[in-house]
């Protein structure tokens, strides 16, 4: 197994947020290089790369970032597009965090982190194409069918306030579309 340690000049490791990212960049040897804190906005974005490229002891670089789904999707996709190998990282654990919990202390953990990877499998970020677009479709599926789900409980605890006939539909083991319908359209008893 070759470690993405023996194949880089350096890696950065990105704890992100929903206000500012904290970088640091480390040597293949785990050596701390530097460290910033950037807002996470495009113009923190280009600012991290910037840092990256000035700091950078050689054009070999990979980037492990925190949250690459989330808070850090911006920031992956700049690096990404301007060639830097992106990374996506896991959150540490408790027992990792044993010194405490900080940003720098959580970036320093996600380079080690990825220092130790094997550098033909390395996790990458999924934030783009066509599964973040299933994701989103599921998400808004799942959403409407809860909704759906919770307007039919509404409509038969309406019902179980009406006459026998309601009562009964009300009782009913599924709701159908045309039954729905039926009721919607039903004339008012008065």
């Amino acid at each position: 197994m070759v470690m993405l340690a023996d194949v880089i000049d350096a890696v950065v490791g990105a704890d992100t947020h929903r206000d500012t990212h904290t970088l640091e960049m480390t040597t293949a040897s785990g050596v701390t290089l530097a460290t910033i804190t950037v807002p996470n906005t495009d113009e923190g974005a280009t600012r991290a790369l910037s840092w990256i490229t000035e700091h950078a002891p050689g054009p070999r670089v990979a980037a492990a970032v925190e949250g690459s789904r989330s808070y850090g999707v911006g920031l992956a996709r700049t690096l990404n597009t301007a060639g830097v190998r992106v990374i996506e990282a896991e959150q540490p654990t408790v027992r990792q965090r044993r010194r405490g919990k900080s940003d720098p202390i959580d970036a320093h953990l996600a380079a080690l982190q990825a220092l130790r990877l094997d550098a033909d499998q390395l996790p990458t970020p999924r934030a783009d194409g066509d599964r973040e677009a299933l994701r989103i479709l599921l998400g808004a599926r799942q959403e409407l069918t809860m909704t759906r789900r919770r307007a039919i409980n509404q409509l038969r605890a309406l019902l179980l306030t009406g006459d026998d006939h309601d009562r009964h539909l009300a009782r009913a083991k599924q709701f159908s579309n045309a039954r729905l319908h039926t009721l919607i359209h039903r004339e008012a008893t008065t």
